[in-house]
């Protein structure tokens, strides 16, 4: 074990943050964990965590699930897709491995969804490979440490730093080892303002020998987002709601959205009434707008517009699913219908405007 090793681990055993997924060699909740929290703040996706074990204690009983439920469970967290392949691994396991989950990085990167990151974290937290566990807080660590100014999102680069990273690694100490870096970028070696005073390693600090850490790491820009703007016609009759289940590959694939007319910019009122008269031809209607809302996802931004249409009878309209008003919260869809509508568990939508 290197000098360097051997520092940090120190550091992570006395200053390391009790989460729950450290409390457990069950490599089904680690794995979980690993998927909730990929671009999540842990506050954020403990809460996740915790739902899911509730609802889902074991990984039989993930599969079994419906993939509706799992995705209500998971409104809120983005990245659906998630969701989506985190069941259909679970499924995966049930079948092909006897519901035995497999504990070799071989036959861990074959899950559903499961890419080098996850498949080497759970292998080194839950079996102790000697995996090294390479994300964002380890890409900073090392590049400042090394003095790395080259570009991060470059594949050389990150094969340089992971180079540097698994010549550090202690043999038969992995998770120790990978979670202690992992928690020193989170805690001490942070974006911006780190907390050198406080670094267990400051003394091999490259970036900090020669002040460089506000442009160690370097990170070009990304390209541009793309900009959307999404038009949806929620139609009302009484206390009933039509909603359509998004089956494309898009974002919000599997969720349920209100009937969508994308277009080059948000409708006008004048526009949204010639709307409805085509799609719902012959239905006397009301219009109700809520407020616009900008939501930024990471190479998109969505401009998105909800009016509420109440009608006397049921449009007829192919593949809508009518919800009564009790339902509208668990109905698994994108969250920014929760936002727009101010929908939360266990509320109705608000009638007036």
């Amino acid at each position: 074990m290197t000098d360097f090793s051997r520092l940090v681990i120190s550091w992570f055993h006395q200053n390391g943050r009790d989460l729950p997924w450290r409390q457990t060699s069950d490599p089904y909740r680690i794995w979980l964990s690993e998927v909730i929290m990929q671009q999540t703040r842990v506050a954020q996706g403990r809460k996740y965590y915790e739902r899911f074990c509730e609802r889902f204690p074991a990984i039989n009983n993930l599969a079994e699930a419906h993939e509706e439920e799992v995705l209500e469970i998971w409104q809120g967290l983005g990245y659906y897709s998630r969701a989506r392949n985190l069941h259909a691994a679970a499924k995966w396991v049930m079948e092909e491995k006897e519901g035995v989950f497999p504990d070799k990085y071989e036959e861990i990167i074959k899950m559903k969804g499961v890419g080098e990151y996850t498949a080497a974290a759970v292998s080194s937290f839950a079996f102790h490979e000697d995996q090294v566990v390479v994300d964002g807080n380890v890409l900073r660590v090392f590049s400042r440490i090394f003095g790395i100014a080259d570009d991060i999102r470059l594949p050389k680069t990150r094969k340089q730093i992971y180079d540097y990273v698994r010549n550090h690694l202690p043999l038969g100490e992995s998770w120790n080892y990978n979670q202690s870096i992992m928690e020193l970028g989170a805690l001490i070696c942070t974006p911006s303002q780190p907390n050198c005073q406080n670094c267990p390693v400051s003394i091999f600090c490259e970036a900090r020998r020669t002040n460089r850490q506000a442009s160690i790491p370097f990170k070009s820009k990304s390209k541009e987002r793309r900009k959307r703007f999404l038009n949806y016609l929620l139609f009302q009759v009484g206390d009933e709601y039509l909603f359509f289940r998004r089956g494309e590959k898009d974002i919000w694939e599997g969720l349920f959205e209100p009937f969508l007319l994308e277009t080059d910019r948000i409708f006008s009122g004048h526009e949204i009434s010639a709307a409805v008269e085509k799609v719902a031809p012959n239905h006397e209607f009301s219009a109700f707008s809520f407020p616009v809302e900008k939501h930024i996802l990471s190479h998109q931004e969505l401009f998105v517009a909800v009016w509420l249409i109440k009608t006397q009878g049921r449009p007829e309209i192919n593949n809508g699913r009518w919800v009564h008003e009790k339902d509208l919260a668990a109905l698994p869809k994108p969250i920014i219908f929760s936002k727009i509508m101010g929908l939360k568990k266990g509320s109705t939508l608000p009638l007036t405007f």
